[in-house]
């Protein structure tokens, strides 16, 4: 139900803009077209929502070819999700301000580490920050965890190694921001292309 409302509520946004856009062209190509002004004055009209159309489309079958592949939620929704080691995944709902780590395999989703605010996947482990402002370290090997440790308890048993914790949200991008940049790209050079193939072909007729 989350995803069908967010679907619906971009749809509404994307056609309002669509409109605002096509009528703000309008003048520009009635003024600047003298050959096939009025074919032109449709074209610009549609070329704005024909745009949006193409590349939210194109996005959103990306945005479901990636999570197959990576094994992660959509990206829009109620819930957020992304894998872990050996069967393990960082899970939230609504927002990723709160996270959970669960097992794949387990039907009950129980939460074997909850209420993250931070994490670090360093090697076979996950270490973190809780919302009561203690710290964890998660086995991703064996499942064997550590938590409300104090920082100084914290430190020592990672053993100098290096802390870099960041937050649910910035965890999450990192995991889809090279698959994510490339699509962008990807989408954007399909919707250039419909738009000069639509142009091209509504010219000559």
């Amino acid at each position: 139900m989350g995803m069908l409302f967010v679907l619906i509520f971009w749809a509404i946004v994307f056609v309002v803009l669509s409109l605002i856009l096509g009528l703000i062209t309008l003048p520009f190509s009635y003024f600047l077209c003298k050959r096939q002004r009025k074919k032109k004055m449709v074209l610009s009209f549609l070329t704005p929502g024909v745009f949006i159309g193409i590349y939210a489309v194109s996005s959103f079958v990306c945005m479901i070819i990636i999570a197959i592949i990576l094994g992660s939620d959509i990206g829009i929704g109620d819930s957020w999700s992304i894998p872990l080691k050996n069967g393990y995944e960082l899970t939230s709902v609504d927002t990723p301000e709160y996270a959970n780590i669960n097992s794949r395999n387990d039907p009950l989703k129980e939460n074997l580490i909850d209420e993250i605010t931070h994490i670090q996947v360093v090697g076979d482990s996950v270490i973190g920050k809780e919302a009561d402002g203690n710290y964890f370290i998660f086995n991703l090997q064996n499942g064997d965890k550590e938590d409300n440790l104090n920082y100084q308890n914290f430190t020592t048993k990672m053993k100098s190694r290096s802390i870099t914790l960041v937050n649910n949200n910035t965890y999450y991008w990192e995991q889809r921001k090279v698959p994510y940049i490339i699509a962008g790209i990807f989408c954007l050079l399909i919707t250039i292309l419909a738009i000069k193939t639509l142009w091209r072909i509504a010219l000559i007729y």
